[in-house]
């Protein structure tokens, strides 16, 4: 919308405005929300092996449920050693 700016006689009435806006139109749009469907986990997951996974992959997750395993023994002997501690003190 553009203003006119016709001086007018009399100053308490309001500039006229012309109103003849006429919007644009898109072809081909449409106003829907665009829902885009996400890939399921076991979807990327397939992709990835198939795609961008390197093949000694197999050999990489062995090793590293070794160093679980590994990394596990210390917090089990820990907790051995803690409830013995308990019991000891208990009658106490």
């Amino acid at each position: 919308m553009k203003p006119i700016t016709l001086t007018a006689r009399n100053r308490r009435t309001f500039p006229l405005v012309e109103c003849n806006y006429q919007p644009m139109r898109l072809n081909g749009y449409q106003g829907r929300c665009a829902r885009i469907e996400a890939p399921s986990f076991r979807n990327i997951s397939r992709q990835y092996f198939q795609k961008e996974a390197r093949p000694d992959f197999i050999g990489e997750a062995l090793l590293f449920a070794i160093m679980i395993v590994l990394a596990a023994a210390p917090l089990l002997s820990t907790a051995s050693a803690f409830s013995e501690f308990c019991r000891a003190i208990a009658p106490l």
